[in-house]
C-alpha cells in the first residue's frame, strides 16, 4: 500500500517535471565524454540542500539513472563511451554502427537499460522492506559495526583493476574522515594546530572537490580524441526496439548480475557492465565474435549496468551503506534534510523509503522515453566547447559549495579535494572507494565504540555472536574471492596438460 501510494504521489505534474529535468541533465552529462553523472550529481548536491527532501531525491535520483542510460549514445554514434559503464557497450555497439545498424544498436541498448532498470526496480522493492525490518530485530551495535566493516574491506577488492588501488584509495577516504574532533573525547585529530579543522571536512564539499574539480582538472589536462559520427534517424530507432525480446535470457541473467553487483559497496555500473558483458560472452557459442558488432554485446552490457542502480539503492536505504558514490551524494542530500538512511528510515520516514523506490520506477521509465526519443539530438550537439563547459562548471562549484555555510574554507576544501581528485585520476586510484571510505568511517567508529562499551572492551562478542560472526566471514570471503580465483586461474595456465606431461 505504501509503495503504490508513493507511485501515485509521482503522478503529478511537479514530480514527473523535476524528474524529467534531472534525467535529461543527467542524460546529457552522462553521454558527455569524460564527465559522468557524478559531476553534475556534485554540483547540483549544494542546490538541493535550498529544497524539500522529496524533490531533492527525485531530481538527485534523476540524474542518477539518466546519467547510467545517456553513456551508450556517444558510444554508439561516436565510438568513445560517455563513461566507464558504456565502455563494453561501445565495443560492439559502435561496430554495430559501423556496419549500417546505429538505429538497431541504440534501440537495443536503450531497452535493455529499461528492462535492466525494472529488474532491479523490481529487487529492490521486493526485499527492501524486509532487510530493513530483519536489520531492526536482530542487528546491534556489534553487527551493524561488522557490516560497515565488510563494506569497508569489500570496496578495496572490486574497484577496479589492482586490489592495492582500490585498497590504498579507500585508506585514503578513511584518514580524510578521521580530521577533527574526538567522537568521545573531543581531542582534536590531525587537524595540525588548525581551528577551522576542528569540525572536518564536509562532505559536501568534498564531493564536490573530488568529483566535479577533480574530473575537470583530468580531463582538460588530456587531448581529445578524433571522432567519427555515424548518422541515424530518430524513426529507425523505435523500428527496431522490439528486436530486444529475442534476447530476453540474456536480459534477465545480465540484469541479475548487475543487481547483486550493484548491492556490493563501491563496486557500482562499470564493473557490473563489465561482469555481465563476459559472462555473455564466455557462455557464447562463439566467444570471439564479441567486440565485432555482436547485439548480445550490447544488450549484457546496458541492462547489466543499469540494473546496478536498483541494487546500490537496495543497502543505501534499508541499512544505510552506500553501494556506490552517487549513492553517497543522495545519501549527502538526505542526511542535510535530517533524514537518516537505514534500517530505521522506513519506520521513521516511510515516505521518504517509498518515494526513492518510486523515484527509481519513474526515472527509469522516463529515461527509456528520452533517449529512444533523443538520442540523435544528442548525438548532435554533444560536442560542447571546452572552453566554455569546463569555465561554467568551476563557477557553479564555487557558488555551489560557499552557499553551504557562506564560509569560504568550504570552498578551499573544495579545491584542494579537487587536487586530489585529479592526482588520484592521474596515478590510477579510483574515487568511489574513497568517497565510500570517508563516509562509512564515520559509522564505524562510532558503532564500534558503541560495541566496545557494551562488552567492556572485547571483541569476543564478534566471534560469539553468530550474526556478527557470519557477516565477518562472508566479508572476508568476498574480499578474498578475486584473488584466490586469479591464483587458481594462473596456476591452472601454467599446469601442464595430460599430454604435455606424458614422456
Amino acid at each position: 500500500m505504501e509503495l503504490a501510494s508513493a507511485l501515485l504521489a509521482h503522478a503529478t505534474f511537479t514530480p514527473i517535471l523535476v524528474s524529467f529535468i534531472g534525467v535529461a541533465i543527467g542524460i546529457v552529462f552522462g553521454a558527455i565524454p569524460g564527465l559522468n553523472q557524478g559531476v553534475i550529481m556534485a554540483l547540483t548536491l549544494p542546490l538541493t540542500f535550498h529544497m524539500d527532501s522529496f524533490s531533492a531525491q527525485v531530481l538527485l535520483i534523476g540524474m542518477y539513472v539518466g546519467g547510467v542510460s545517456g553513456a551508450m549514445v556517444t558510444g554508439v554514434t561516436l565510438g568513445i563511451p560517455g563513461s566507464p559503464a558504456a565502455i563494453m557497450t561501445t565495443f560492439d555497439g559502435h561496430a554495430m554502427a559501423r556496419q549500417g545498424q546505429a538505429a538497431r544498436a541504440l534501440a537495443l541498448g536503450v531497452t535493455a537499460s529499461l528492462i535492466g532498470g525494472l529488474i532491479s526496480w523490481i529487487c529492490l522493492a521486493l526485499v527492501s522492506e524486509p532487510i530493513a525490518r530483519f536489520s531492526l530485530r536482530n542487528f546491534g551495535s556489534f553487527e551493524y559495526a561488522a557490516l560497515v566493516f565488510g563494506g569497508l574491506l569489500i570496496i578495496a577488492t572490486c574497484s577496479g583493476r589492482s586490489f592495492f588501488m582500490g585498497l590504498a584509495s579507500g585508506l585514503l577516504g578513511m584518514l580524510c574522515a578521521l580530521v577533527g574532533l574526538d567522537l568521545v573525547s573531543q581531542v582534536p585529530r590531525f587537524t595540525f594546530g588548525f581551528e577551522s579543522f576542528d569540525s572536518g571536512f564536509r562532505i559536501e564539499a568534498v564531493l564536490v572537490g573530488i568529483f566535479a574539480i577533480g574530473h575537470l582538472l583530468f580531463d582538460v589536462s588530456g587531448r581529445t580524441q578524433a571522432t567519427h559520427q555515424v548518422k541515424v534517424r530518430t524513426l529507425e530507432i523505435w523500428k527496431s526496439a522490439g528486436g530486444v525480446v529475442r534476447h530476453w535470457a540474456n536480459l534477465v541473467r545480465s540484469s541479475l548480475i548487475g543487481v547483486w553487483i550493484g548491492i556490493l559497496p563501491g563496486i557500482g555500473a562499470n564493473i557490473g557492465s563489465v561482469v555481465s558483458y563476459y559472462v555473455t560472452r564466455n557462455i557464447d557459442r562463439d566467444p570471439d565474435s564479441f567486440g565485432t558488432g555482436r547485439e548480445e554485446g550490447v544488450v549484457a552490457s546496458e541492462a547489466g549496468n543499469n540494473a546496478t542502480v536498483g541494487g546500490a539503492l537496495i543497502p543505501m536505504i534499508s541499512m544505510g551503506i552506500p553501494g556506490s558514490a552517487a549513492d553517497v551524494i543522495l545519501m549527502a542530500a538526505l542526511l542535510f534534510h535530517n533524514i537518516q538512511p537505514g534500517p530505521l528510515l522506513v519506520l521513521e520516514h516511510p515516505e521518504t523509503f517509498y518515494g526513492i523506490i518510486a523515484t527509481y520506477f519513474v526515472a527509469t521509465v522516463l529515461a527509456f522515453v528520452f533517449l529512444m526519443s533523443l538520442s540523435v539530438v544528442i548525438a548532435r550537439v554533444i560536442g560542447v566547447p571546452r572552453a566554455l563547459l569546463v569555465p561554467a562548471i568551476f563557477i557553479l562549484a564555487v557558488a555551489g559549495t560557499y552557499s553551504l555555510n557562506n564560509l569560504f574554507f568550504d570552498v578551499w576544501v573544495m579545491l584542494a579535494f579537487g587536487l586530489v581528485g585529479y592526482l588520484m585520476r592521474v596515478v590510477g586510484l579510483p574515487s568511489a572507494p574513497f568517497m565510500i571510505g570517508f563516509v562509512l568511517t564515520p559509522l564505524f567508529e562510532q558503532r564500534f565504540r558503541a560495541s566496545m562499551m557494551e562488552s567492556d572492551g572485547s571483541l569476543m562478542p564478534y566471534l560469539e555472536r553468530p550474526l556478527a560472526l557470519a557477516i565477518l566471514v562472508l566479508s572476508i570471503g568476498f574480499a578474498a574471492a578475486p584473488t584466490l580465483f586469479g591464483a587458481l586461474r594462473r596456476r591452472n595456465e601454467r599446469a601442464p596438460t595430460k599430454e604435455e606431461g606424458t614422456p
